[in-house]
């Protein structure tokens, strides 16, 4: 469990913002989710971009199994809407020290909050020696390059999708409060007594913040937290959440799947593009084992998943009719 503690200050600074880098830092988030959307194929598109534009660092950050990707990509905007100029400008600009204690998390894990650390990959190393300037200004390099060659194009259609979510938000702190909206951002979300608590396999608390930044996002399907919550970090900041935001008018093959096989089902299925067992899928998807197999039952009888015994473990896999419903390859 996750808890910030919210006193009326916090509560009276929370605000919402449209950030031009959490909206693209959520694309990249594709590449390791491999979530499918629908409208366009959003992650063959990053991923091909970030093959063609040969953006190494990016890829190389997004594509580990850490539990933690630095937080120095999504520069906290502090308006409700900033220029990508500037957002660059704060990744380019990162605090040395900051940005190194990012790394080692990314690397090390946190013990106290049950982060997992990998091997940093080779590349990574490599852009590091010539210095941490040299590094940040590297990667928002890279990420202005995949914004204009993939996010940019759509960016008017992806900001409008993102200003309704927040009117419809503001409609709701109108008539329910800013806690009974702050109850409606994800299902994992709990208000009570003053604190802000996520239901996560991650521990930590923030004693006190100043407030809390909210943003929008157009790619994510889970809640994504920019918290400090080991005193340790340097130059704290201000918890920042990236939520998913409303669905759209797409009508795209995503929409579709969701309506037919219901949002939960949709996210499980969408992640067995890799065989994966009921336990790993309820720790990945925050669900209880009896609640997995209860929907992979259903998935398994429709042929949309195939079952494979191996040793003690079963594995749960797409089907070919899956992929095709979900919009992606088939799974290899």
């Amino acid at each position: 469990m996750l808890s910030l503690d919210m006193d009326r200050a916090a509560l009276a600074n929370t605000r919402f913002a449209i950030s031009p880098l959490a909206t693209t830092a959520g694309a990249l988030w594709l590449l390791r989710d491999k979530v499918r959307v629908g409208g366009g194929g959003w992650r063959w598109r990053v991923q091909d971009a970030v093959r063609e534009r040969k953006l190494v660092l990016l890829g190389a950050l997004f594509s580990g199994a850490w539990d933690y990707v630095p937080d120095f990509l999504t520069p906290q905007p502090p308006a409700p809407e900033t220029a990508v100029q500037e957002e660059l400008h704060a990744v380019a600009s990162t605090d040395s020290a900051r940005l190194c204690w990012e790394l080692q998390v990314m690397a090390q894990g946190v013990v106290e909050e049950r982060l997992v650390g990998r091997a940093v990959p080779v590349v990574l190393r490599e852009a590091l020696e010539r210095g941490e300037r040299d590094f940040a200004e590297r990667v928002a390099a890279e990420m202005y390059r995949l914004w204009e060659s993939a996010i940019a194009p759509q960016w008017m259609a992806l900001r409008t999708r993102m200003e309704e979510d927040i009117a419809h938000r503001a409609q709701t702190i109108a008539w329910h409060g800013l806690s009974g909206m702050l109850a409606t951002l994800h299902p994992r979300v709990l208000w009570s007594d003053d604190q802000l608590s996520l239901v996560s396999r991650f521990r930590g608390r923030v004693p006190g913040s100043t407030g809390l930044v909210l943003t929008p996002s157009v790619f994510a399907t889970d809640l994504r937290m920019v918290i400090d919550s080991v005193p340790a970090a340097p130059a704290g900041r201000e918890p920042m959440f990236s939520y998913p935001s409303r669905p759209g008018p797409d009508t795209g093959s995503g929409a579709t799947v969701h309506a037919l096989l219901g949002v939960t089902r949709a996210r499980l299925l969408s992640d067995l593009h890799t065989a994966r067992t009921t336990t790993e899928l309820g720790e990945r998807h925050f669900l209880a084992s009896s609640t997995v197999s209860y929907h992979l039952g259903i998935l398994h009888r429709t042929g949309l998943i195939t079952r494979t015994r191996t040793g003690p473990h079963v594995l749960y896999q797409q089907t070919p009719r899956a992929a095709d419903l979900l919009g992606g390859p088939s799974p290899r």
